[in-house]
């Protein structure tokens, strides 16, 4: 692959433990940093325990990230959702967009906890309705 087709990973996972908000903000602030530096986006998000996150650039910064993560023993029953090539990014403007509980309105938390409802229950995942969470998470944050 050329190290100019932008690849996306997104990925569903659990926190181990409890994550305090000033824990959280710590990891997104450090993966902005990393991410600039690799030419990756993104998005990050974290309700109930879990964490969702969209990673976009390059397959070798992809991949190197996402080995990082399954690597971070923060994260347990990773699975993911998504993972190849993309004509373009959905979230071009950041190195990591984050959006924390706090900031999710009722029907964001009910689209989040339906989709972790529909990944658990293990439908072809083409019908977990991602693409439309991911864009309106796209619209949001540009």
């Amino acid at each position: 692959m050329t190290p100019d087709v932008t690849n996306r990973l997104v990925y569903l996972s659990t926190a181990v433990g409890v994550l305090r908000a000033d824990e959280l903000d710590r990891i997104w602030l450090r993966a902005r940093a990393a991410n600039a530096a690799a030419g990756l986006t993104g998005l990050m998000l974290f309700h109930q325990g879990v964490f969702l996150q969209v990673i976009e650039g390059p397959a070798a910064g992809v991949a190197s990230l996402y080995e990082r993560i399954r690597r971070d023993r923060r994260h347990a029953n990773l699975t993911v959702l998504e993972s190849g090539p993309v004509e373009e990014r959905a979230f071009p403007d950041s190195p990591m967009n984050y959006v924390s509980a706090r900031n999710l309105s009722p029907g964001e938390k009910q689209a989040f906890t339906d989709l972790r409802a529909a990944v658990m229950s293990r439908p072809a995942l083409a019908d977990l309705g991602l693409s439309d969470f991911l864009a309106a998470f796209s619209l949001r944050t540009a």
